[in-house]
């Protein structure tokens, strides 16, 4: 179902001004092709009247045959083995305070497939080309279940502004599957958000349309990482702001920044990080400065709708860490490719009449350096002082992908009245970086291949779907033998 999720929010995208998607009914947003999607943060109960109400139930059934595989399915991890889960909740309103309870649950068969087993000081569950990042390959080796607040949020509406508090998942920006900042990869953290709803600017005249969001939230280790319980949590800070021209109401531009640091080396200015870091070179009785306990990200996007046309053309370009050799424009000017990352993608909808759909995309990430830097550069998601990564819970809260990792994406998206089909071609080219720097033999790049392909039925009280995939992983784990996986899932939806 989370490969029916990204190709069905191709087309949710291409009708609206849409730079932060938060969706309501999480795994089923088939019944948004026909909405406009804003830019606002998206809630289940935005559209609520006062009262409560009962939230659709989805249910997943999903099998991988020889390993662990997932992309942008939100708190649910999909093991080797059977994925059982469940999502459902409440939704209510009561003046301008509205409010969603919508949880998950899912039980993981958990099987074992082969890993690499390399001789480091790395848990065996974790990643294990790296220390500094708690990226989690295996929960355990015995099977689990496991309970999440899901897209769950309280929000407070003050007219153009608001205030809420949740664990719903975001993505951030125009891209489809891989957004770099923010996307639906992980678990969604406890947060809290102040904002401010696309709003029109105007100086005698209308100027644009926008929006700008901060968000403050708690990111915590895996318990796959390591022993030192003074490091499990950090403190997260996030700025979201996008504006669309009066005289180009079609062009969405936004800029995108995160920073995170362990929670120990907090301090009450770290509140204003997003305005500027007071740097007194002494934290906690630490001689770390504040760039070294601080790790940030940035991203400028662009999101072009020719909606009369029906084609949208998008980028997200993003920089990796702050900028070295004593920071300013220079730096940046002289050497953007330096700790740089970058999605572009097209989406063209080439049928589209009132019974039917017919939409193609084209995706292409890249966050690898590719040739090895003469100056130091850190892999995307990952840090030398903040250790875990840019994670929640051992997962990526970015690109599913993962650090240097390179991916294309092309879809094909079939609408006919209740019916929708879809196939999904990608390739995943896992830690470029790492190979790089560790492997450098053309024989041995570890680069994955999938087809998928997915149904979905509409009927007026419930929806059923089916989707399949087959997976062909050459020189997994860097070594010279290649994998296939088989991966399948059904289930539906009950409309409440």
């Amino acid at each position: 179902m989370n490969h029916l999720l990204i190709v069905i929010f191709c087309l949710t995208s291409l009708l609206g001004f849409s730079q932060i998607k938060v969706p309501g009914d999480f795994h089923n947003p088939i019944d948004k092709i026909n909405d406009t999607t804003t830019l606002a943060m998206y809630s289940s109960t935005t559209s609520v009247d006062d009262g409560l109400r009962f939230n659709n139930v989805m249910f997943k059934t999903s099998h991988n045959n020889k390993y662990a595989r997932g992309y942008n399915d939100g708190p649910v991890w999909k093991g080797e083995g059977l994925t059982l889960e469940l999502h459902g909740g409440f939704s209510g309103k009561s003046g301008n305070l509205t409010y969603t309870l919508n949880p998950a649950i899912f039980l993981s068969e958990n099987s074992g497939f082969p890993t690499p087993n390399l001789p480091s000081s790395v848990n065996i569950f974790g990643y294990q080309y790296s220390t500094q990042i708690d990226w989690v390959m295996r929960y355990g080796n015995k099977p689990f279940h496991k309970f999440h607040l899901g897209q769950s949020e309280v929000r407070l509406n003050f007219g153009k502004f608001f205030t809420s508090i949740g664990t719903q998942n975001y993505s951030v920006g125009p891209s489809t599957f891989n957004p770099i900042l923010m996307s639906r990869q992980g678990a969604g953290f406890p947060h809290l958000i102040l904002g401010v709803k696309p709003t029109y600017l105007s100086a005698k005249k209308n100027i644009g349309k926008l929006e700008a969001n901060l968000m403050y939230g708690l990111l915590k280790e895996s318990d796959y990482y390591d022993d030192n319980s003074s490091n499990d949590n950090r403190y997260f800070n996030a700025m979201f702001i996008a504006f669309s021209p009066s005289f180009l109401p079609e062009l969405t531009i936004g800029f995108n920044k995160v920073l995170y640091k362990q929670t120990r080396f907090f301090q009450n200015q770290d509140l204003l990080s997003m305005l500027f870091i007071i740097d007194n070179g002494v934290i906690n009785g630490d001689t770390l400065s504040q760039n070294d306990t601080f790790d940030q990200m940035a991203s400028f996007t662009v999101d072009w709708n020719f909606q009369e046309v029906g084609f949208r053309v998008y980028l997200e370009f993003a920089k990796n860490d702050f900028t070295s050799d004593g920071g300013g424009i220079r730096p940046t000017a002289v050497e953007p490719e330096h700790s740089r990352g970058y999605t572009i993608g097209f989406e063209k909808i080439l049928l589209k009449t009132k019974e039917k759909k017919l939409l193609i995309n084209y995706e292409h990430t890249n966050l690898s350096y590719g040739h090895k830097p003469w100056r130091g550069v850190a892999p995307f998601y990952a840090h030398s002082v903040n250790r875990q990564g840019y994670t929640h819970d051992g997962q990526l809260i970015g690109a599913g992908i993962g650090p240097g990792g390179n991916s294309d994406h092309f879809n094909v998206l079939y609408k006919k009245e209740y019916i929708s089909s879809f196939l999904l071609i990608q390739r995943i080219e896992r830690d470029r970086d790492y190979f790089v720097n560790q492997i450098r033999n053309s024989n041995l790049h570890d680069i994955e291949y999938s087809i998928t392909a997915g149904v979905q039925k509409q009927y007026e009280k419930y929806d059923l779907f089916i989707e399949g995939s087959l997976n062909y992983n050459y020189s997994r784990y860097y070594l010279l033998r290649d994998r296939s996986n088989r991966s399948f899932g059904f289930g539906g939806r009950l409309k409440l």
